[in-house]
């Protein structure tokens, strides 16, 4: 009975974690086609302060339901604060990316994250890691080559911006490693979204744009998929093993290539496919190991 009910527990923690990258996904795309709308890469600012004000909205409400509203702790908190900078930086990049690449790759170059976390947690924070580890490393690396396709570089060199995201987003793990209090997953979502929408919030200053009631819209949907990605997430921890779940991390790469071609006529390359194999295959070596290790449970 205790085995059915873990194994039960395990597949709804799968699950959480398909939806909770789907949902990513989606907002992404909306983003990305309101952003087609107008054609220029300073619309970006306007499309996440908006889109960042709705998401506020609902995890507020999340975090009135769950009675974890707890103002003084989250914008007294240096560490929040220093992790929104780190997450601002990263979306910063990420959404250059979004707009300039194909759908699927920003995910493809973007999955580099725990190989990165693995060479900066040897290199920074003084973990051992030994060859099988450093062998997946050299693999992911490969595969991003086999994705950026030097011979042809068909998307100039744009593929830098998803790749400085990842480098942004393994900073912002390894500092959240660190954190001296326990905050809530939503409280640090709160702060996170606070901070990413106050940056582009100043930074839309620059250039206003006057969307249309439908552009609202879409941005609003955007923001409920954000927020239910929040929201996935912290159930997906919650429920199951993170050894169990973080290999569907990956599954955000599929709703790249979907919302890619049917929604921006994108076909990914040979060279993308095959990359993205050996990215994936990187990864999930790194984390069978940590596994092995004890490093996630």
């Amino acid at each position: 009975m205790i085995s059915k009910f873990k194994i039960d527990n395990e597949l709804l923690g799968i699950f959480y974690m398909l939806l909770c990258q789907f949902s990513f996904a989606t907002n992404d795309a909306f983003v990305k086609v309101i952003y087609q709308n107008y054609d220029e890469i300073f619309v970006l600012n306007q499309i996440i302060f908006i889109r960042g004000i709705f998401t506020l909205l609902f995890i507020l409400l999340f975090l009135y339901i769950k009675k974890e509203l707890n103002f003084k702790l989250i914008f007294t908190s240096k560490e929040l604060r220093v992790r929104g900078v780190l997450e601002s930086l990263a979306a910063l990049f990420f959404f250059f990316g979004i707009a300039l690449l194909p759908f699927a790759n920003v995910y493809i170059l973007l999955s580099m994250a725990p190989i990165l976390l693995t060479t900066f947690g040897a290199i920074f924070l003084n973990e051992k890691v030994r060859w099988r580890r450093w062998s997946a490393v050299l693999l992911g690396f490969i595969g991003v080559v086999v994705v950026i396709n030097p011979g042809k570089l068909e998307s100039s060199y744009f593929f830098i911006f998803p790749i400085i995201a990842a480098i942004m987003l393994s900073i912002r793990d390894m500092y959240t490693k660190n954190f001296k209090k326990d905050y809530s997953s939503l409280q640090i979502a709160f702060m996170t979204c606070f901070v990413v929408t106050a940056l582009f919030g100043l930074l839309s200053i620059y250039k206003f744009y006057n969307f249309s009631p439908i552009d609202i819209f879409i941005l609003f949907i955007a923001a409920f998929f954000l927020a239910l990605g929040y929201i996935f997430s912290v159930a997906t921890i919650k429920i199951a093993l993170v050894s169990v779940t973080s290999t569907f991390r990956y599954s955000v790469i599929l709703w790249g290539i979907l919302y890619g071609y049917f929604l921006f006529d994108e076909v990914p390359s040979t060279n993308s496919y095959i990359g993205a194999l050996i990215i994936v295959i990187s990864g999930l070596i790194i984390i069978s190991r940590q596994k092995q290790l004890g490093k996630i449970k």
